[in-house]
Formats: structure tokens, sequence, C-alpha cells
């Protein structure tokens, strides 16, 4: 399904505003001009009005019912951008997207009134040919000056400098601009398809690589790469009982949850897969998985359900999808993972720490209009965050896409039910975050 249905003069003038930029990077009119004194929301989406898609980056002062998202006055990219806010300290107002046509990431940073502008660029094609969106999705922020990106075709973590966009020499004994080895990694029995998802643990970067199989089934197999942001060491460790996983929950002690995704979840439903839907953890200050922990996702509600994901909600809560009666019963040996991929999965929470727990359905989600599938239901995509409200406090969000062509976000502090925020913002939602 893609953004078709979008009024042609909208359309029109998202293009207009995306192919009009300078050098092709950007294009932003004034938005605001905004008080120094108010908050500033980052929100990303992407409009499916071409096939390569036109990444709309809105800056607002307000994020609520009221708020409008004007395609024309957004940074719009003509392409299918990533995009990451540093977390903590970010003086300069910055965010970062990584290119799909290239290996680059640009730095942009807003002013104290709301204008953007592109700051920098660093261009990562002479050490990794891993595209700028990709590897965006594999990087954490350490701090202002320290971020590394995992680049597991290459076997390394690229360190560098996001304020000054350079890359950071981890090895000043060479000549050469050294990365961190990652060769111990290599097994030539790996499936050759794999993801990445990075989080912090305090100082130290945290990732997971999961596998899947080439008929999108758990292999079971995920290794666990740590950095020590002080001073690059590394350590490494491996399961073989879960893998297809995603990004990290955390429960209140920061211990970490990897969850694998819906197409192993269907994959063992259809029973081409020995694992079944699975969490793995990492304790916090831990360099290995946790063997004391292995969470059977299916076991989350009382018929076997497909599940999938894991993120963070408050306190021990965790937030995932599992699929809703009617969207279970329409599952055959047929049926493909991207036939899912309409609104049939429903948010649940659970207690993260529990790795038999049961899950509740939460309340308080409502279909966007003119969405198919189930009342409240999702495509099979979990979004979500944190941050200081402006009015509403200190909040977890969670984004709903039932259709493409407006997104949803929710206030999801309360795993009883939920309130919505907005339901205005144009196109596919991949992010929201608060810069000021």
């Amino acid at each position: 399904m893609k953004l078709r249905n979008l009024v042609p003069c909208l359309a029109a003038s998202i293009l207009l505003a995306a192919c009009g930029a300078d050098d092709d990077s950007s294009s932003q009119e004034q938005v605001g001009p905004f008080d120094p004194s108010d908050p500033i929301y980052l929100v990303k989406s992407t409009a499916w009005v071409t096939d390569a898609g036109i990444s709309l980056h809105f800056l607002t002062n307000t994020l609520d019912e009221y708020t409008v998202f004007d395609p024309d006055t957004a940074l719009a990219i003509p392409e299918y951008t990533g995009i990451a806010i540093p977390e903590g300290d970010n003086p300069d107002n910055a965010f970062y997207a990584g290119m799909k046509t290239s290996s680059v990431y640009r730095r942009y940073v807003v002013s104290d009134t709301g204008v953007v502008s592109l700051d920098d660029e660093l261009d990562f094609s002479g050490v990794t040919g891993t595209i700028g969106r990709n590897l965006l999705r594999a990087t954490q922020f350490m701090s202002p000056t320290k971020a590394y990106a995992l680049d597991f075709a290459g076997l390394q973590i690229i360190a560098f400098n996001p304020t000054d966009m350079t890359l950071i020499d981890t090895d000043t004994s060479t000549a050469a601009i050294d990365t961190i080895s990652l060769a111990s990694l290599e097994e030539a029995a790996l499936p050759g398809t794999w993801s990445v998802f990075p989080t912090t643990d305090g100082n130290r970067f945290v990732a997971t690589i999961g596998f899947y199989a080439e008929d999108g089934s758990d292999p079971g197999v995920t290794k666990l790469v740590i950095v020590d942001s002080s001073n690059n060491s590394v350590a490494t460790d491996s399961v073989d009982n879960c893998s297809a996983v995603t990004g990290a929950a955390k429960d209140a002690a920061g211990n970490m949850y990897f969850a694998s995704y819906d197409e192993a979840a269907l994959a063992h439903e259809q029973g081409r897969g020995a694992y079944a839907p699975c969490i793995i953890r990492v304790l916090a200050g831990s360099n290995e998985f946790d063997d004391s922990y292995l969470m059977n996702m299916q076991n989350l509600t009382n018929n076997g359900r497909m599940a999938m994901g894991a993120v963070t909600g408050n306190g021990d809560i965790g937030y995932n999808l599992i699929m809703s009666d009617t969207g279970q019963a329409m599952v055959t040996d047929g049926t493909l993972a991207k036939h899912l991929r309409i609104p049939v999965w429903e948010f649940h929470s659970f207690d993260l720490t529990d790795s038999n727990a049961t899950a509740t359905k939460v309340e308080g989600v409502v279909s966007t209009k003119g969405a198919e599938g189930i009342p409240g239901g999702t495509i099979s995509r979990i979004l979500n965050g944190s941050f200081n409200h402006h009015e509403l406090g200190d909040i977890t969000w969670m984004a709903q896409i039932d259709v493409e062509e407006i997104s949803s976000i929710y206030n999801a502090t309360d795993p009883a039910t939920w309130s919505l925020i907005t339901n205005k913002i144009p196109g596919q939602i991949e992010f929201v975050g608060r810069l000021r």
C-alpha cells in the first residue's frame, strides 16, 4: 500500500519542496519563529508519493491534537532516510539523517528560533559499503564527541565524532584510520541475512546481531557485541536458542531484552521454524547473555497467538505486538509475512522480568479513518521512545501505523490505557523526539 490517495496538490507541494533544494540536500521554509523558551520536537515520516519516498522532517513547538504538520514547511529529502537524535547532551539541537542512496550521514542543527540548517556531512564510503540509512540504524551516540556504528558486513565497528563529523582512529599505532575489528565473530555457517540493533548501558555500546534463515525462520544464533567507550575494548558472546531479534527494551534496573520479529513468529506458526518467537536478556553491566532467561512469546496469551518485538514501557513493563484472533485465523501454510503487514496486530503490555509472564491488551487505541483490518490494530511495526513532554511531563510514547497516509502518536505511560497525543502526522511515521 503506497501513499497514492493524498490530495494531488499536497503531493505536488511535497515534491516541489524536496526537489527544489540547492545541491539536492534539503529544503526548509521558516517554521515559527519559535521563542527560545519553546520546546522543539522533531517528527519524521515518509510520504510514499514516489517509489523512493520523500522523507519529511517536521519541527514543531507543540505536540498535541492541534499541532499542524505542514509538508510545505518540512525539511524534505527526496529519499528514504534514517533518523536519529543523540540521547543526553545535545547542545546544538542536532539530528542526523542517514542516506539511502549513499554511505553519507548528514548532521542538521536547529537554532533557538527553530531554523534548521545542514551543518556537516560524513561519508563512510572509505571504510564501508553499507548505505547511510542502514548504518545509522546500527549507531549509538555515546557523547557529543564519540559515536559507534556497527558494520557487520565489514566485521567492524566504526568510531566517529558526531559533532566534528570526523572518523576516530581507534589504533594510533598505525598510519591509517583504524576501526574496531569484529573478525572473531566470523563463521562460515552463519546465514547471510542479519540485522543489528544497538542500545547503551551507561558508557557502553551494546548491540545484538540477529540472523534470519532463507525462509525467514529463526536459526537460533544471536551475537552480542559490547564496547567500552572509555577505552574501545570489546567483549562478545552468543546464544544458540533465539535469533531474528530486534531493538532492546529495558526494565527498571537497566537490563536489556531483545525479542524476535514477525517473520520468525510466522515461520514457527507454519511449522518451518524450530524456535518459537522469543526474548533473550543481557543484564546491565554484564558482558554476556543471561542464560537463566528465555521467554517463549507465544505463552503471553492463553491460545498461543503469534507475538513479536519488545520495547520499553515504564518500570519493568514492556510492550509488544500480538496477533489478534481475527488475524490469527487468516494464517495458512501459504501466508507470507507481508500478507500480515495490515492492521491485525494489537498492542499488549507484560512484565519484562518474568519469563513466564502473560500479556494484557492495551486499551484506548483507535484506528485511523479508512484503515483496513481490526479496530485499533496496527501493522507489524513497533516504534516508541520517551521524552519530557511540555504538558504531560516524562512520558513513554508509541506510534500507530494502520495506514500509510497518516500516523498517530499515543501517550503510552499507562500500560492499561493509552491516550492519543496526535493523529495528524502526514505519511508513515518513523520517529518523534524532543530536541530542546
